[in-house]
């Protein structure tokens, strides 16, 4: 949303400069009238235009938390962290949305109020019926303006007067004028922070006086004309809607129009102008990206299996001899959600290259390759929409930095600016975050909350320690050393953990320590240093005795294997949230 409220402002500022530059001071008065409007309307249908041709043309947490184990027979709840919860209350309201929203209600509202007005002074004048208009007599008032087929005259005008007046108001009448300021008001009450609205408004109510004078002095005397411009002063209604016959800051500007020259035909050839700016604004709103659909905008005309070949082949070339260097070399982007179509060919065949030196090295096929083989990018997508890949996604970011998918960068929803909010304020609590990474698929941003202190952690023995999500060898516990895929052995690891305390922890013991009924929690953290062992486990619980239970029970963990990291033995710190019910 915000770059499209961007891309409004740029192509407003653009027709505007070009109309004050070039056509402001000529006498098409028409053409002016017309290129007002219709600019104010492409304005906001260019962003919103994308044509594929066009693009074609252009080159183009520190310490984990584990699974919660719950003891007992405890309501399963949905659980929203506190602080969370309370940014999210707190920045409820006060959304860009929101206060767009906001403004433009006022600005309806202070539309509604004018219109009233209007209303009224249509209720109390006196109505004379004439061929295609009525004229409205207002009493005790020197006021002259129309609204479409309506000329409010007021009855303190002399027949002087008020036969130029009448000249005058037919043109705005006739040329139903009255619409093109319907249309500004509709901009201003979607627009309302937008200044060049209120320009394109200025700008067309002096086209519609020039306009009208000029068609007016054809029924009037030209001479007396000007000199009730000049000496007459009437009062105007602060009515944004309508066209008033003498507006003070006009007088001037329409008197030297009248006295101008007509401009020379070949001018007429600055509109063509319009042609060259549209097409570059829609060049530029068709290869930005689209934030909408998510589209994969790559800017390629081959197809699926030609990309895989072509980077096949120049991995063939470029690394038969020295496979380490196409990983020195290539390595791939993982802040955004999706690949585009290019970097999955170019990942796709990576994978394939890697598995035809390992036939070359070990003289049988890889075990992953017909997966490899068979998945096309439409397989790849798909599966990128499951919750289980956005959960991996979210789970396992880049080294030090943590992760939030959202649903469009430019327009974050409510609830996920409570998130960024609260990953922001646990990467400034915990030292091992230095960035959020926020995705909506093809596109991330990246902030940078610190300097990052380097890849590790060193505890007060000197020893790393690296994080679960990001521990390139986790910790095996008995059971899970067979398993070889990184996934299975988190999840191994998390449920054997689970069995442990569900199997050790005395239940009983809440009961007997005159808590009061309901839901309680203990929170346990410790770390599996790099012999394996549990060490430095540390419990907060409603109750020091419960405290002691889940530092004895965890303690009952047997001997790891110890996580790596870099091909170094490394310390790996864990919380785990242990939950029960007291009856």
């Amino acid at each position: 949303m915000i770059t499209y409220i961007i891309q409004i402002i740029a192509f407003q500022l653009i027709f505007l400069l070009v109309y004050e530059a070039l056509l402001k001071k000529e006498t098409f008065f028409n053409y002016n009238r017309w290129y007002l409007l219709s600019t104010s309307v492409l304005s906001l249908l260019l962003p919103l235009i994308k044509i594929e041709s066009f693009t074609k043309t252009i080159p183009s947490k520190y310490v984990v938390v584990l699974p919660e184990v719950v003891l007992g027979n405890v309501p399963k709840t949905t659980q929203i962290t506190t602080e969370a919860t309370t940014i999210a209350n707190q920045t409820s309201f006060l959304t860009l949305n929101n206060i767009i929203i906001l403004g433009s209600c006022i600005a309806f509202l202070i539309f509604v109020f004018k219109l009233s007005k209007l209303l009224k002074l249509w209720a109390k004048s006196k109505k004379v019926k004439s061929k295609g208009y009525q004229i409205l007599s207002l009493p005790n008032t020197t006021v002259a303006f129309s609204f479409f087929n309506y000329v409010f005259i007021g009855n303190q005008l002399t027949e002087q007067q008020k036969e130029s007046i009448l000249a005058h108001e037919l043109i705005h009448v006739k040329q139903k004028h009255s619409i093109d300021l319907l249309w500004l008001e509709v901009l201003k009450i979607a627009l309302w922070f937008n200044p060049l609205v209120y320009i394109y408004k200025g700008y067309l109510i002096q086209v519609h006086e020039y306009i009208a004078d000029q068609n007016a002095i054809k029924t009037v005397n030209k001479k007396d004309y000007y000199q009730r411009l000049l000496q007459q002063i009437f009062d105007v209604k602060s009515l944004p809607f309508v066209n008033p016959f003498f507006k003070q800051s006009l007088i001037k500007k329409r008197i030297i129009m009248l006295q101008k020259s007509k401009s020379k035909p070949v001018y007429l050839i600055k509109y063509l102008l319009l042609i060259p700016m549209i097409t570059a604004m829609l060049v530029y709103s068709s290869c930005s990206q689209d934030e909408t659909s998510k589209a994969n905008t790559e800017q390629t005309t081959l197809t699926e299996e030609e990309l895989v070949e072509k980077y096949l082949n120049d991995y063939r070339s470029k690394y038969k001899y020295n496979i380490e260097k196409l990983f020195s070399e290539n390595k791939a982007d993982y802040n955004n959600y999706l690949n585009t179509l290019d970097q999955y060919a170019r990942l796709k065949a990576k994978f394939l290259f890697m598995a035809e030196d390992f036939k070359l090295k070990n003289g049988k096929s890889a075990n992953f390759i017909n997966e490899i083989k068979n998945q096309t990018y439409q397989d790849y997508l798909k599966n990128k929409e499951t919750q289980e890949s956005k959960d991996n996604w979210i789970g396992n970011p880049k080294r030090g930095t943590l992760r939030l998918l959202v649903e469009d960068l430019d327009n974050l929803t409510t609830e996920e600016e409570a998130l960024k909010l609260s990953k922001l304020a646990q990467i400034n609590k915990e030292e091992w975050y230095h960035a959020l990474v926020i995705s909506d698929g093809y596109r991330h941003i990246k902030i940078e909350v610190r300097e990052p202190k380097g890849d590790y952690i060193h505890d007060s023995n000197n020893e790393i320690d690296v994080p679960f999500s990001v521990v390139e060898q986790v910790p095996l516990i008995e059971g899970c050393e067979t398993l070889v895929n990184l996934k299975e052995q988190k999840e191994c690891f998390s449920n054997k953990i689970n069995e442990h305390v569900m199997k050790n922890f005395n239940t009983e013991l809440a009961n007997t320590l005159g808590l009061e009924k309901g839901v309680k929690r203990i929170f346990v953290s410790f770390k599996i240093d790099v012999n394996g062992d549990v060490v430095n486990v540390k419990a907060r619980a409603p109750h020091k005795d419960l405290e002691e239970e889940a530092i004895r029970v965890i303690n009952l963990l047997p001997k790891m294997t110890p996580g790596t990291d870099k091909g170094k033995q490394v310390n790996v710190p864990y919380s785990l949230p242990i939950t029960f019910k007291v009856d």
